[in-house]
């Protein structure tokens, strides 16, 4: 199972196609931050299952604010992180303390437009970056095979954009 992870498109949805068309995931987690951009993912591929969470931006959302789900037997615990303090704190404890809580085994969060990926107390912690129209765009990429999981960083570079 192939999973995109997108975060802060902040009204711009064409990487996120872009992303979707290379990837061809089975499903897709949106952290917030452009929930008004998942109209024109959904329009393209409206087959594609979307998790979605909301951010301190998405001021009319009917979103959740936190996500646990379990997709192919792993633990995911979603959220935005501005509720988490995630700009200030850099090794992401609360958020970390949260998820264990939850008895996660990958935690998503967004919000600081810097993706971060690290394992750190027996979770993959990932942050895709911004997705949005920015330098360097960035989506997560989490891959479920026989139980077993990975989990990168990728960009989409301005000449790959047509």
């Amino acid at each position: 199972m192939k999973i995109c992870v997108f975060s802060d498109s902040h009204g711009y949805a064409g990487n996120m196609i872009e992303a979707v068309r290379r990837e061809a995931p089975t499903l897709c987690f949106f952290l917030g931050d452009g929930e008004t951009d998942l109209v024109s993912l959904r329009g393209r591929y409206p087959e594609l299952p979307i998790n979605a969470v909301r951010g301190n931006c998405d001021l009319r959302s009917t979103q959740p604010l936190v996500l646990n789900a379990v997709v192919a037997g792993v633990r995911i615990y979603a959220v935005h992180g501005h509720q988490h303090e995630v700009k200030y704190d850099d090794a992401v404890r609360e958020l970390c303390y949260a998820a264990l809580r939850a008895d996660a085994d990958v935690v998503l969060f967004g919000h600081t437009h810097r993706p971060y990926l690290d394992h750190h107390l027996g979770m993959e912690i990932m942050n895709p970056g911004s997705i949005g129209k920015v330098k360097e765009p960035s989506y997560g990429l989490l891959e479920i095979e026989n139980g077993k999981l990975s989990a990168e960083i990728r960009y989409l570079k301005q000449e790959d954009k047509a």
